[in-house]
């Protein structure tokens, strides 16, 4: 029983010292509990979190993105990270923004570097269209429309690009020299030792730009300079050459070919560097031109052989202008569509016009050219009238025709009172539409000293008169025989191949003229038939009688314009100008 009672109260302490330990344990599993209950809820709690902030993450970018612009989106399609406006500013959205700017600037200056690149390629390729077959001077990263003609003498093409030379020089810096890289190359190679030589009337520029060193000798392009001015071109430039070596003349126009080649052949002539203008200009092409086609107008050239023979004739002095009286004009193989109407001028202005003039304003070009017996021969000239125009020095006289306009420049100085001039001396002849082989122009001046030419007037009787007395006829065969002499002596076109000497006998009865055997009746008939054409206002509208002017040929009449108080030997000489011919002009002549 002890036992028993033993055993229980050994057992006893034992649970009671477990007994006595439970709370420690028990609250030791308690806090386990807790702390795994508190991980569990935790865990959930976050999880759950998670669960709850995914789907408005979810909806927050939706909205962003709905929200974004049209910018955005193209930055979003080039991987660029934008932050959206809901989202709040952090470290990696301050880098985003960062290179997506870094990303936008370097795309911007990719376009802008290749705009120039192609902005500036097409104005090399425009430099090079413009500059055609002129060599450029491409050495040192220069590309300039320019040549060296010698190594004292350059010609270039207008530095353009600055706004002093008016604003369609500015913009022609595109296509053209810049003066920016003209004066750059200057100051590079010829720096304090250059002048510039402008040969524009149409350009000018800020002289300062080249330190002053500008001189100006104007004329107008496709035409030729006044023959004093070639001289003075090349006095100047001979004193900036004469005193160093090194020292250089620049001179342009605006395309730098055609004007400049003429002021440097010159130059060329002046320096002695080629006996004749010939080789001169033979040189310059050369040089200038990748084809050998720089200095090629016929005007142009004309004048270089002027100066020639101002050095060599007149010892270099220029020669005053000679005073001459413009007679009129003879065209020679000429084709019945080619019946021009004239202008003549010169450096002053327009000095005769047909388009102006009152005899010829209201005639088409096809009248007041007349036809002569000579196959495809016509003439022009003035009835009753001293001459054209005067002429003193340079002029230019001016071809209008419907296929294409042609003209030349002269002076009477250096030239003959009787002219005849082939296509290939006409500038821009070879430029018509329509060819004209074998055609020229012949031009017949006399030298004038400025007294009145007596015209070749009728001395006729007013109405109502009966008679004459022989006092008036005396005179009046004295006029007639003046006015032959004058003819036979300054004739404006005589034609000793065509026309024949034929005897006539002379009536004294007033206006009739009779003629025996003349071999030419039929080519003077034909010229009184084209005079019927070109008389103006002469048809009658009314049924009253009216006093006619009438030329009696083999006893045949026929109605022609007013012819002077002349004998038919007159008539004969004259006929091939024309001269009798008055195109309604009344207030010349008296009526019977």
């Amino acid at each position: 029983m002890d036992s028993e009672t033993a055993e229980p109260s050994q057992s006893r302490p034992d649970k009671g010292f477990n007994v006595g330990s439970s709370p420690s344990v028990v609250s030791e599993k308690e806090s386990s509990v807790q702390d795994s209950s508190s991980m569990l809820s935790t865990s959930a709690i976050s999880s759950w979190a998670k669960s709850l902030k995914l789907p408005q993450m979810q909806q927050d970018s939706q909205s962003a993105n709905a929200g974004t612009s049209t910018f955005s989106r193209l930055a979003s399609g080039l991987r660029m990270q934008i932050p959206s406006k809901t989202s709040v500013p952090t470290e990696s959205s301050n880098n985003n923004s960062v290179t997506a700017q870094s990303v936008i600037g370097s795309f911007t200056k990719g376009i802008v570097d290749s705009s120039l690149t192609a902005v500036k390629a097409v104005q090399v390729k425009a430099r090079h269209m413009v500059s055609q077959n002129k060599r450029r001077y491409q050495k040192g990263g220069f590309d300039l429309d320019m040549t060296y003609i010698t190594e004292n003498i350059i010609a270039m093409g207008f530095p353009a690009g600055d706004l002093s030379s008016g604003l369609f020089g500015y913009f022609e810096g595109f296509y053209r020299n810049h003066m920016e890289e003209v004066i750059k190359f200057f100051e590079t190679h010829h720096k304090g030792k250059y002048k510039v030589y402008n040969l524009c009337s149409e350009r000018l520029y800020d002289a300062s730009l080249f330190e002053g060193k500008v001189a100006s000798f104007p004329f107008d392009d496709h035409n030729c300079p006044p023959i004093h001015l070639i001289k003075l071109f090349c006095q100047s430039a001979f004193s900036w050459l004469e005193p160093d070596i090194l020292n250089v003349v620049v001179v342009h126009c605006k395309a730098g070919k055609a004007r400049t080649g003429l002021m440097v052949c010159s130059l060329l002539l002046f320096l002695k560097l080629y006996p004749t203008a010939n080789e001169c200009i033979d040189y310059y092409n050369e040089q200038r031109c990748t084809d050998g086609k720089g200095l090629i107008l016929p005007s142009q050239i004309r004048y270089v052989k002027y100066f020639e023979r101002i050095l060599t004739e007149f010892n270099g002095e220029t020669p005053p202008g000679r005073r001459c009286m413009l007679r009129g004009f003879k065209l020679h193989s000429c084709p019945y569509w080619v019946r021009p109407s004239i202008t003549i001028s010169n450096h002053n202005g327009i000095l005769f016009s047909t388009k102006k003039h009152p005899k010829t304003k209201d005639l088409m070009p096809e009248d007041f050219w007349i036809r002569v017996p000579r196959k495809g021969v016509v003439v022009f000239a003035l009835p009753g009238e001293p001459g054209l125009t005067e002429l003193v020095g340079d002029f230019k006289i001016q071809f209008h025709d419907r296929q294409g306009d042609f003209y030349c420049w002269m002076n009477t100085t250096m030239m003959e009172n009787r002219v005849i001039l082939d296509a290939s001396d006409l500038d821009d002849f070879d430029n018509r539409k329509l060819p004209s082989p074998g055609f020229q122009v012949e031009m017949v001046m006399i030298d004038y000293d400025g007294t009145t030419i007596p015209k070749t007037k009728t001395d006729h009787n007013t109405k109502g008169e009966e008679g004459k007395s022989s006092n008036e006829s005396k005179a009046n065969s004295e006029q007639s025989n003046a006015s032959r002499k004058q003819n036979k002596d300054d004739d404006v076109f005589s034609d000793s191949e065509g026309e024949e000497e034929s005897t006539t006998s002379r009536s004294k009865q007033g206006n009739t003229i009779s003629t025996e055997s003349r071999s030419d009746a039929g080519g003077i008939s034909a010229i009184s038939h084209q005079t019927e054409k070109l008389s103006l206002g002469r048809e009658s509208t009314s049924s009253e009688p009216r006093t006619s002017h009438e030329v009696k040929i083999d006893g045949a009449e026929r109605a022609t314009a007013k012819i002077p108080n002349l004998d038919s030997a007159d008539i004969k000489a004259i006929a091939a100008d024309a001269s009798v011919f008055s195109f309604g002009d009344d207030e010349d002549y008296e009526s019977d």
